[in-house]
C-alpha cells in the first residue's frame, strides 16, 4: 500500500470571474505531484459565491487572486467566514499560501499595512525585490519578474503589529526612484506556515501569451494605457521570458516546504 495522498484545498476567489489563475495553480499542482512522485487529491471551495471554505484536515491550502476591492467587502458574510478562517489557520500553524486578493484582505485582516487604491491600475510583467532570504524564493534571483494585475496596494506597513505577529516583510515592488509615492509590500511571512505575496506566481507563460493576445485583452490595455505598455508585455513573453523561472519555483518551494513541515 502506498503512502497517503496529499489533500490540497484551493480557495477560489474569483467569485465567478473569468480568469487563468485557477487553471494555472491546478497546473502547478499536478505538475510538482508528478515531478515529486506524490499523490494529491486537490478540493475547491467557492468562497466568495458560496462562502464555502474548507476544515482544518487538509494538509495545504492555496488561496487565490480574484477581482475587486479587497476594502469593500469587510462586512459581507464570506469575508468575515474567510478572515476566521484565516485566524484559525494561523492558529493551527496549517500551511498556507495567499495570492494577491487573498493576500490584500490578509493584510488588512491583521493590519499590517495600510489597504488602498492604486493611482492607476497595475499590469504587466514586473520585478519584485527580495529582502530576506527564504526557502521560498529558492531558485530565483534577488530581484525576480512576476506577473502584476491589481488595482489596490498594500503600503506604510504597520511595524508594531508585523513585529507582534512575528511576521516579515519578504519583498517590494520596483524601485521607481523618480516616482515620489511609497513602494508596495510584495511578500509577507504572516508565519512559519503561512505566505503572501501581491502578485501572480502561479501565472504561466503560454497561458499569458495567449492571454494578453486576445483580442479583447488587447483592446482594454490599449484604451486604458496606450500601445507602448501592450509591447513592453509582449516584449517579456518570449521563450527566454524571466516568468517562467517565478512560475517553475516560487509556488512549488511553498509545497516543498509544507511537505517538509
Amino acid at each position: 500500500m502506498g503512502p497517503s495522498p496529499i489533500h490540497i484545498a484551493i480557495l477560489d476567489m474569483y467569485d465567478g470571474a473569468p480568469n487563468i489563475g485557477m487553471h494555472c495553480i491546478h497546473n502547478i499542482i499536478n505538475e510538482w505531484a508528478e515531478n515529486k512522485d506524490h499523490t494529491v487529491t486537490v478540493t475547491v471551495f467557492n468562497v466568495r459565491g458560496l462562502c464555502a471554505l474548507p476544515d482544518k484536515h487538509f494538509d495545504i491550502y492555496i488561496s487565490s487572486g480574484g477581482p475587486g476591492s479587497p476594502i469593500d467587502s469587510v462586512n459581507e458574510k464570506w469575508d468575515i467566514q474567510y478572515t476566521q478562517w484565516l485566524d484559525e489557520m494561523r492558529e493551527l500553524n496549517k500551511p498556507v499560501f495567499l495570492i494577491c486578493h487573498s493576500f490584500q484582505i490578509a493584510c488588512r485582516h491583521f493590519d499590517l499595512g495600510s489597504v488602498s487604491l492604486r493611482r492607476s491600475r497595475q499590469i504587466g510583467i514586473l520585478p519584485v525585490h527580495t529582502l530576506i532570504e527564504d526557502d521560498l524564493f529558492n531558485g530565483l534571483q534577488e530581484t525576480f519578474y512576476a506577473l502584476e494585475s491589481r488595482s489596490y496596494q498594500i503600503i506604510a506597513p504597520n511595524d508594531e503589529k508585523i513585529r507582534l505577529m512575528k511576521a516579515q516583510i519578504m519583498a517590494l515592488e520596483k524601485m521607481r526612484p523618480k516616482v515620489p509615492l511609497e513602494r508596495a509590500i510584495m511578500a509577507i511571512k504572516f508565519s512559519e506556515t503561512m505566505y503572501g505575496v501581491q502578485f501572480h506566481p502561479e501565472a504561466a507563460l503560454v497561458d499569458l501569451i495567449e492571454y494578453f493576445n486576445q483580442p479583447e485583452t488587447k483592446a482594454s490595455i490599449l484604451q486604458e494605457f496606450g500601445i507602448e505598455k501592450w509591447e513592453r508585455i509582449i516584449d517579456y513573453l518570449d521563450e527566454t521570458s524571466p516568468i517562467s523561472c517565478t512560475y517553475k519555483h516560487l509556488i512549488p518551494n511553498f509545497l516543498d516546504k509544507a511537505i517538509a513541515g
